[in-house]
Formats: structure tokens, C-alpha cells, sequence
């Protein structure tokens, strides 16, 4: 008899660990394929090879939208260009959004190459210059829209965190459908993670207020689970002491403990932290820390499921 507890808790481990994220959802396309759970396996599918038709939500990134205009006797001028002036929905719509349909591959490939890039860039078709030109007192010579690797990156992020949540349950021996439990996760990472991806490609500020705020519902802890974090975050601590270049470790934990003070700790934002620790610790220790690393991480995640 397969044991789909192990199953789940040998794929969290991945998880928790330096492991791909393709690798990882192979082995959960095994899972999902014993399991004989359809939906779960068409996700994982969909992830690995990409998206035919139109992607999940957390796969649409808002983004900007620049022009290069010429203007006779002036020359070319880029230009950040308002989409909410384009008269066409359909049109506004797509030019404000940028959709990625690629292997998830690709996608961890766009936010590791070694250009100095912060934006992830595509050119918008010729077609609709016409559009834009009604707006602009000059001629288009290029447009693209762009997002920031950070908010593309996210889509990975989003991925890990909807396998740890379920497979967290499925190693709880909860029977919970995947298809209803994607889509109202999905929806939930995409209005609170997501957002936080725009990015100022000017020579201003942006002020992105309660980016990190959570909505719905059961999204704080109680005293006992207060408790059992702090403990937690003080035993990583110590696995943690002794190592170099340790300051975007020491902000996490500091993030954590200080959220954990406040009178309603915000679950999002503790797993979200919780969830980085792997990646930031990962770079910095032996596969000994890392491997003691987990059970904690995996503690603290159980607790805010």
C-alpha cells in the first residue's frame, strides 16, 4: 500500500531544501499519478510544460508599458505610456497585463541570468500602434511592456507555497479537493503577493502601503501557536549563529519576532517568512545545517496552514 503521508512529506522536504522546482514537481506528478488525483496532476503538467490556453492568475503580472516617440525637429524620446487612456477594454486590458505562459523552467531562467536587468521585458505588437498613436503627438518606434524579475519570480514563489500548504494537509491525512483548494489559494497569494511586484522605472517613488497585508479569513494565531513560533525562529537562531554574511537572515528573523509582538501576528506574512528562511540560509550553510534546518521550517508552516 502507498503511503501518500511519506510521499507528501518527502516532497516537502524538497521543498524546504536547494531542490529545482521542476524536479520537484516531477516527483509530484508521481504523487498526484498514484494518488490518482486528476487535477493535481493537469497543474503540475501545465506547470512544467506550460499553458496552452490562458494561464492562472498568479501567472498575469501587472505591468508598464514604454514607448519610444518621434517627434519631428526633436528626436526620439521614450516615454512611460498610461494605458488607462486606451479607449478599447480588451486592448487596455491585455497591454497591462503580461501573462506567462512558459515552462516553469523558463520562468526560474528569466530571474537567474546574469544581465543586470531588474525588468523582464516584451515587445507589444506592431498592430496596435495605431491605438497608442491617437494618444501621442509623434511616431512609435518601439514598445514593450515590462515587470520586474521580483514579481516574476513570485510566480515560483506562489508554486512552492501551494504544493507546501496542500502536501501540508495531505500529510495531515486531510482528504481536500485540489482543484477548489488551487484556485481559492491562488487567489489569495495573487492579491497579496502579486501587488507587490510593481516596480518604478522613473526617477520617483513608489509607495506600496499594506503590500503585506492579508485578507480572508482564520489569518491570525493564537497564544499557543504565538509560542511554538517564537520558540521556533529561536532554535533557527541558533543553527544560524557562526555564519557569515548572515544580515538578510537577521532582518527575516527580526521581521518575524517583531510580527510575533504584535496583539494579531499576521499569518501570511510569518509564512512568508518562514518560507524564505530555506533560500537565504541555504546559500550560506553546509548540507548538515540545511538538513536540520528543515523540521523547523516544516513546525512553523504546519502552524500557519
Amino acid at each position: 500500500m502507498i503511503d501518500f503521508k511519506q510521499l507528501a512529506e518527502n516532497i516537502l522536504e524538497d521543498l524546504m531544501g536547494k531542490t529545482p522546482i521542476s524536479d520537484i514537481l516531477l516527483k509530484t506528478k508521481i504523487f498526484a499519478a498514484k494518488r490518482n488525483d486528476s487535477d493535481l496532476l493537469k497543474w503540475v503538467s501545465q506547470e512544467l510544460e506550460g499553458y496552452i490556453d490562458a494561464p492562472p492568475q498568479y501567472r498575469i503580472l501587472n505591468s508598464g508599458l514604454k514607448v519610444d516617440v518621434f517627434v519631428p525637429f526633436r528626436g526620439t524620446t521614450r516615454i512611460e505610456f498610461p494605458t488607462d487612456v486606451i479607449n478599447r477594454k480588451d486592448i487596455r486590458e491585455r497591454l497591462s497585463h503580461m501573462p506567462f505562459h512558459n515552462p516553469i523552467t523558463e520562468i526560474e531562467n528569466l530571474c537567474s541570468n546574469d544581465n543586470e536587468s531588474t525588468t523582464i521585458q516584451m515587445r507589444i505588437p506592431v498592430a496596435v500602434y495605431g491605438v497608442l498613436n491617437k494618444n501621442l503627438n509623434g511616431e512609435i518606434q518601439d514598445s514593450y511592456q515590462y515587470v520586474s524579475k521580483a514579481a516574476v519570480q513570485q510566480i515560483v514563489v506562489t508554486v512552492k507555497s501551494l504544493l507546501i500548504d496542500y502536501l501540508l494537509k495531505i500529510s495531515k491525512d486531510e482528504d481536500i479537493d485540489f482543484n477548489s483548494f488551487v484556485k481559492t489559494k491562488a487567489t489569495m497569494i495573487t492579491q497579496n503577493n502579486i501587488t507587490a511586484g510593481i516596480v518604478n522605472m522613473g526617477d520617483g517613488t513608489i509607495h506600496a502601503e499594506g503590500a503585506t497585508t492579508v485578507v480572508g479569513n482564520n489569518n491570525s494565531i493564537n497564544n499557543e501557536q504565538n509560542e511554538s513560533l517564537q520558540a521556533i525562529i529561536e532554535s533557527i537562531d541558533r543553527l544560524a549563529e557562526g555564519l557569515t554574511n548572515r544580515h538578510d537572515y537577521d532582518e527575516v528573523s527580526t521581521d518575524i519576532k517583531e510580527e510575533l509582538k504584535k496583539d494579531n501576528p499576521r499569518k501570511g506574512f510569518l509564512k512568508r517568512c518562514f518560507q524564505a528562511i530555506p533560500t537565504i540560509l541555504g546559500s550560506l550553510s553546509s548540507d548538515i545545517i540545511a538538513n536540520q534546518l528543515q523540521p523547523y521550517v516544516l513546525s512553523a508552516l504546519s502552524l500557519l496552514v
